[in-house]
C-alpha cells in the first residue's frame, strides 16, 4: 500500500504518511508521519504565541485507534521550539494533547467507553492498565468540561457530606436545573461557600440565581444573604417533616400529662402512629389515631401556667398532602409541598424577618 493511502487512511489532517511497517505475526503497524509543506504554523505549548525559528527535530511515538484487526502505531515527526518568552519548547499539537503516548481520538475512544462500562472492562478492551485507563478517563473529561457550554445556574442547591472524623464535612454546590455538582468545598463553614461566590461566580452570574435550596444550616444561610440577597431561600422537605415531627411530639406528651385518669389512654402508645404515614397504617390503627387526642375543639385556645394562651395543635392526621398557604411570599420559601402529610408545620415570624419553623414554647407544663 502506497503512503498517499495510508495517508489517507490515517486521516490526520495536516500531517502525511512517509513510511510504513506491518507486522502480521504480531498484528501490529508502525506508521511514520511527518507534517505536509503548507502546514507551517508551529505555536508555542507553554504560550501559544506562533513561532518561527526551530531548535530541534525529534520523533514521538503514541499509539493510535486500531486499523482493522492491527494495533496501530504512529511516529510524529516533532520540533522543538526557541520561544522567547518560554525558552526551549515543544510544538502545540492539536492530535496530541497531554504528554501521555496516547492520540487524542484514542484518549476519547476510552473515555467513551468508561461512560458505559466498568475500568477494569475498558481495560481488557484496549489493552491497558488499570491506573492508566482512569488517567485517560480524567483528562477526557477535564477537555470535555472545559469545552462545553455551562448552563446558567438559576436554581442552586447546597449541601454537606460527612467523609469522617479526620476530614469532617465536604461542601457540595449543585445545579438543581441539571442535576450536576458544580464545586466542592471542604467543611461547611460560611467561609467554605463565600469561596464559591467570589472566586467562581461573576456579579452577573450571582446576579441570575433565583432560588438555593439548603437545609437549615445555619453558615449556608448567612452566605447566601451575603452575595445573593435577592435569592429566595428553600429549605428541604425532609428537615421541616423533622422539625413536625418533633412538634408532633412535644405535643403529645403534653396532653399527655395534662389529661388525668382515663383520658390518658387516648395519648398513651400513641407516638408512632401518629408519626406513621396514614397509608401505612392498618384498618385498627387508624380508627385508635383518629380518635380526638384534645378534648377542646380545635379552634379553642388553652392557657399555660404562666397564663398566656396557647394555640391548640389539632392532631388528626390529613389523607391530603401538605401545601403551604399562597400568601407565603417572604425572603425564605418553605419547600412543604409533596411531603407524606404527616401533619401541618406550624410557622411563626421571626424578628430577623424570616420564618422560623416550630419553635421551643414549652409545651412541658401540666395543669
Amino acid at each position: 500500500m502506497s503512503e498517499s493511502e495510508w495517508t489517507k487512511i490515517l486521516g490526520w489532517p495536516g500531517y502525511r504518511v512517509y513510511r510504513s511497517e506491518i507486522n502480521e505475526e504480531a498484528k501490529t503497524v508502525r506508521l511514520w508521519v511527518r507534517r505536509k509543506r503548507g502546514n507551517r504554523k508551529l505555536e508555542c505549548s507553554g504560550c501559544g504565541r506562533r513561532i518561527h525559528e526551530i531548535a530541534e527535530v525529534y520523533e514521538r511515538e503514541v499509539r493510535d485507534l486500531p486499523c482493522f484487526e492491527y494495533r496501530t502505531t504512529v511516529v510524529i515527526e516533532l520540533y522543538r521550539l526557541r520561544c522567547p518568552e518560554c525558552g526551549i519548547k515543544a510544538e502545540k499539537v492539536a492530535l496530541l494533547p497531554s504528554k501521555a503516548r496516547f492520540s487524542k481520538r484514542f484518549e476519547e475512544a476510552v473515555g467513551q467507553a468508561c461512560e458505559s462500562a466498568a475500568v477494569r472492562r475498558v481495560a481488557r478492551q484496549f489493552g491497558l492498565a488499570a491506573s492508566t485507563v482512569r488517567a485517560i478517563d480524567l483528562r477526557y473529561l477535564e477537555r470535555w468540561a472545559q469545552g462545553r457550554r455551562r448552563p446558567a445556574l438559576r436554581q442552586m442547591g447546597v449541601d454537606e457530606i460527612y467523609l469522617g472524623k479526620k476530614q469532617k464535612f465536604l461542601t457540595v454546590v449543585t445545579n438543581l436545573e441539571t442535576g450536576e455538582p458544580l464545586w466542592f468545598g471542604r467543611e461547611r463553614k460560611k467561609e467554605t461557600l463565600d469561596e464559591f461566590f467570589e472566586k467562581h461566580l461573576s456579579a452577573f452570574q450571582r446576579s441570575a440565581i433565583r432560588a438555593a435550596c439548603v437545609d437549615m444550616w445555619e453558615p449556608f444561610r448567612q452566605s447566601l444573604e451575603q452575595w445573593v440577597p435577592e435569592c429566595r431561600i428553600i429549605y428541604d422537605k425532609f428537615h421541616i417533616l423533622q422539625h413536625a415531627s418533633q412538634a408532633v411530639d412535644e405535643v403529645r406528651r403534653a396532653e399527655f400529662f395534662r389529661k388525668g385518669g382515663a383520658a390518658r389512654d387516648l395519648v398513651r402508645g400513641k407516638r408512632w402512629l401518629l408519626l406513621t404515614s396514614w397509608l401505612n397504617l392498618d384498618r385498627g390503627q387508624a380508627a385508635s389515631v383518629e380518635r380526638p387526642v384534645c378534648s377542646e375543639s380545635a379552634h379553642s385556645q388553652s392557657l399555660s401556667p404562666q397564663g398566656e394562651p396557647l394555640a391548640v395543635v389539632e392532631l388528626h392526621l390529613r389523607r391530603s398532602h401538605v401545601a403551604l398557604p399562597a400568601e407565603l411570599d417572604r425572603p425564605i420559601a418553605l419547600a412543604a409541598a409533596e411531603t407524606d402529610g404527616e401533619t401541618s408545620p406550624h410557622v411563626a415570624g421571626s424578628s430577623g424577618g424570616h420564618l422560623e419553623l416550630l419553635p421551643n414554647k414549652g409545651t412541658d407544663g401540666s395543669d
